[in-house]
């Protein structure tokens, strides 16, 4: 089941580059939850909420675009299997709003498909543009969303042994790339199921180098993901630990 815990998720770069503007103005505070949302087998639809936090109205259209990853980076792409209802909201402040993430075409059964919903806030026509750039800068949330097909489900926390479901797992391995001079942790994952990895630390004997406390990233299905090493974990030699999709137990990563 998705993590029904309420989330503030801070565009960091869309907000310092509206500081630099002089557009802090503009900035509001939306609460976003769940902050993974799923439609899960037999579902037709998940719930996404909005709440509005700030002083003012605002104005957000809601995308939701289909989600791989390529050249270590991710890739958005249109697409027509699941929809937002409704596209475009405005919502007064204090208040919020549902938005249902519909599923229109089936998804392969036993499989998983990811996703990423896009809320964009608009600017009203009257907002100052920075002359500059002659641009109007907005903000962007980017939430994770994972559809799967009849019969499958994520092995989490959450999850439940339910006859019928099989429970999909990612199966990660890790290595060590250099390239241009720096030295990258990369994550190879050859499962069925996204790995959201958190808490991720190297061990080199009594040494422990925590590489991210929270969050760190995803790898999906069939991908390759690379993170910098900081410089403090030497040679290609270490052991490697992280939380995979908020399983109550950290879990160590094989090597290549």
């Amino acid at each position: 089941m998705p993590e029904w815990n309420r989330c503030r998720i801070l565009p960091t770069l869309a907000l310092l580059l509206m500081l630099q503007c002089g557009l802090a103005q503009a900035a509001s505070s939306v609460l976003i939850w769940p902050i993974n949302p799923q439609i899960e087998s037999g579902q037709k639809a998940a719930a996404l909420w909005l709440e509005n936090r700030g002083q003012a109205s605002i104005s957000l259209q809601i995308r939701v675009l289909a989600w791989g990853q390529a050249n270590y980076g991710d890739q958005l792409n249109a697409q027509r299997t699941v929809v937002a209802s409704p596209p475009a909201v405005t919502i007064e402040p204090g208040k919020r709003q549902m938005i249902r993430l519909m599923k229109m075409q089936p998804v392969p059964a036993a499989t998983e498909q990811t996703f990423r919903v896009l809320v964009d806030e608009l600017l009203p026509p009257d907002a100052k543009t920075d002359a500059a750039l002659g641009v109007k800068f907005q903000m962007r949330y980017s939430v994770p969303l994972f559809v799967f097909g009849d019969g499958a489900g994520l092995a989490s926390a959450a999850a439940k042994p339910t006859p019928g479901i099989q429970l999909l797992q990612p199966d990660l391995r890790f290595q060590v790339q250099n390239e241009g001079g720096k030295r990258y942790l990369l994550l190879n994952n050859q499962g069925p199921a996204h790995a959201r990895l958190a808490s991720v630390a190297v061990k080199q004997g009594a040494q422990k180098t925590v590489i991210a406390e929270g969050l760190l990233g995803y790898v999906l299905p069939g991908a390759r993901m690379r993170w910098e090493l900081p410089g403090s974990v030497a040679g290609d030699s270490f052991a490697l630990e992280a939380r995979i999709n908020e399983l109550a137990d950290i879990q160590p990563i094989s090597s290549h």
